[in-house]
């Protein structure tokens, strides 16, 4: 366990050795190497990340946790998760999921419970998730605060859509190792919290897929990282500017999906601004709305770089 975190009061954290269950009582407990066989069924239960290595990736965090609601049973049946990820000032709750047949008796408030507390340890002072609507109530009785409703943007086919037009004087480059700490202050403004292990972990995992851009004084003014899944496009997270900074961005990346063949685009706008929504929609997106951004405590300040596509590693 993380030092000084001494979990939800009233449920065990660690391992189930050693601690005394009552008959039908279901363990809050901290997630084991030895439950991740015993997960799968829940990780379609939340339909889980757009991305397939999310979990590994979240997991590899090193100050990442996960729980798990343990029914017991002859092999232990889980029944339920959660993930909590610690990000700076900003703490990230994901992939909360309960099994049908134990659905309203508490074990979501729980599971949540269990990942506010050690985040609090950890010193967030916003706590942020992406609600499905069938929890919305469930964090709204908890105390998180709608912020706005996130979009799905999809592009069937990168090879037959128009190019992206273009303005202002921006280099698009590969983004490498070299550029992560000048990349790491630009996604620090504009989410708010420090996603710098995150998104090393990203470019590690799609390598050769990140793209920065550049103004005439050489300073990074955005970037995207993109990835594959299931033979669609994914692109997030996708910080920049300004309009133009995210075009160059998009039209860059769009160039490069062409060149490799093709197929369907996503995006996933987290951003309560129009001009985003208005952006992806003219370079030839068409969104449909999706999860409920939603937060407990206070936000950082305001961030200053648009946010035009979000990662798709922390989709609850």
């Amino acid at each position: 366990m993380t030092e000084g975190y001494l979990g939800e009061p009233g449920f065990a954290a660690g391992t189930v050795a050693g601690t005394q269950r009552r008959e039908g009582e279901v363990l809050v407990r901290e997630m084991g190497e030895w439950d991740l066989d015993r997960i799968t069924g829940l990780r379609t239960v939340v339909r889980w990340s757009a991305d397939p290595d999310a979990f590994g990736l979240l997991r590899g965090m090193r100050d990442a946790r996960w729980a798990v609601a343990d029914a017991g049973g002859h092999e232990g049946d889980i029944v339920g998760m959660i993930g909590a990820v610690p990000l700076g000032e900003v703490g990230v709750l994901c992939h909360l999921a309960v099994h049908d047949d134990y659905r309203r008796a508490g074990i979501g408030r729980r599971l949540t419970r269990w990942a506010v507390s050690y985040l609090r340890s950890r010193g967030a002072g916003v706590i942020r998730l992406d609600s499905t609507e069938a929890a919305e109530r469930l964090y709204l009785s908890m105390g998180f605060d709608p912020v706005f409703r996130r979009a799905v943007y999809r592009m069937e086919d990168a090879a037959t859509a128009r190019e992206v037009r273009e303005e202002g004087s921006y280099e698009i480059s590969t983004l490498t190792i070299g550029d992560l700490p000048e990349v790491y202050g630009v996604d620090r403004w504009s989410f708010g919290g420090d996603r710098s292990a995150l998104i090393l972990a990203a470019i590690r995992l799609h390598p050769g897929r990140g793209l920065v851009a550049r103004d005439v004084s050489g300073r990074i003014k955005g970037y995207l990282v993109r990835s594959v899944s299931g033979g669609t496009n994914r692109i997030g997270p996708l910080l920049a500017e300004g309009e133009a900074a995210a075009r160059a961005l998009l039209g860059g990346a769009l160039r490069a999906i062409r060149a490799s063949g093709g197929g369907p685009v996503e995006i996933t706008c987290a951003s309560p601004g129009e001009a985003e929504h208005l952006l992806l929609r003219d370079c030839g997106f068409e969104g449909t709305p999706d999860r409920l951004r939603m937060e407990l405590g206070a936000a950082p300040e305001s961030r200053e770089i648009p946010q035009y596509g979000t990662t798709p590693y922390l989709a609850t």
